[in-house]
């Protein structure tokens, strides 16, 4: 509960941070992404896909550290080297996510439907038991998914967040999956609240936002002319987009406190460890001492 707690003033620090730096990396992203899937013809996404939003929130756990007083100047090299790694790790905790959930998923709607379908007799059954099937392995397949798809996020946050402070210069380098795991409920929970909420708030960005500046594009385009802009419209797309900007802000400034607390509690043990125990002899020397 702690850090979860300590963690949502600061998404507000790394919020008011970030807003710059995040419209020059998706600048720059679409820049480089373009220019390096034709030179690739298209290849290049398969790696720009999963490491450009790694590279989103290597930088955003940066300037929550910053913000708590680790300053060291960033080196992009780095950050991009680490981008792409954990972005493929990434890609392979999620397939793996969605296989089991998938297997899951037909293992409970074959429980649930008892001997009346399975997936092996799926086509030859009647449509009401199809239907039911599918809602039973679908809504299985969801829920199991999404706990999964945060648990992965909340064991790996730890040692993202080390990742993200060795990618600066003169800092000591971290192995990838030091602090796996730590602080893992807090996080999760975090974690969970945020994906949950983020789907409804990418909703309303597209509606509100996306979709809206295309038309307009799209309008001036044909009739060469400017079009009217619905000022309550621009607002709600820029409420949205301020919504899912501070939703991973609030992971960002919990990934950087988790790493802290982590620091904290190994610096503590690594002192009571130091500490000399006392021996039979240095306990005769006190004695004597004080005759």
């Amino acid at each position: 509960m702690g850090l979860i707690l300590k963690s949502l003033p600061l998404s507000f620090v790394v919020l008011a941070g970030m807003i710059g730096p995040v419209i020059a990396i998706t600048i720059l992203s679409i820049i480089i992404s373009l220019v390096l899937n034709l030179l690739t013809f298209g290849l290049a996404s398969l790696i720009l896909e999963p490491a450009i939003p790694i590279f989103f929130t290597l930088f955003g756990i940066r300037v929550a550290l910053s913000a708590m007083g680790e300053h060291t100047r960033p080196s992009y090299g780095i950050l991009a080297l680490y981008s792409v790694i954990y972005g493929l790790i990434m890609v392979f905790a999620k397939g793996t996510v969605l296989t089991i959930s998938g297997l899951v998923g037909v293992a409970y709607g074959e429980w649930q439907m008892e001997d009346a379908i399975s997936i092996r007799t799926f086509a030859e059954a009647a449509d009401p038991l199809q239907t039911a099937f599918v809602l039973h392995t679908l809504s299985a397949t969801t829920i199991l998914s999404f706990v999964l798809y945060c648990v992965v996020h909340a064991v790996i946050a730890v040692p993202m967040a080390g990742a993200a402070r060795s990618a600066g210069h003169n800092a000591n380098s971290s192995s990838f999956m030091d602090g796996f795991g730590r602080a893992f409920v807090p996080l999760f929970c975090i974690f969970a609240v945020v994906f949950f909420l983020q789907f409804f708030f990418e909703f309303f960005a597209l509606l509100f936002a996306i979709f809206p500046l295309l038309i307009e594009v799209l309008s001036f385009l044909i009739t060469l002319s400017v079009p009217d802009i619905d000022l309550i419209v621009v607002l709600k797309g820029l409420a949205a987009a301020a919504g899912l900007l501070w939703f991973n802000s609030w992971m960002w400034a919990a990934s950087a406190l988790a790493l802290r607390q982590t620091d904290e509690k190994q610096h503590r043990k690594r002192k009571v460890e130091k500490q000399p125990v006392a021996t039979t002899t240095d306990i005769r020397k006190l004695r004597k001492s004080r005759e």
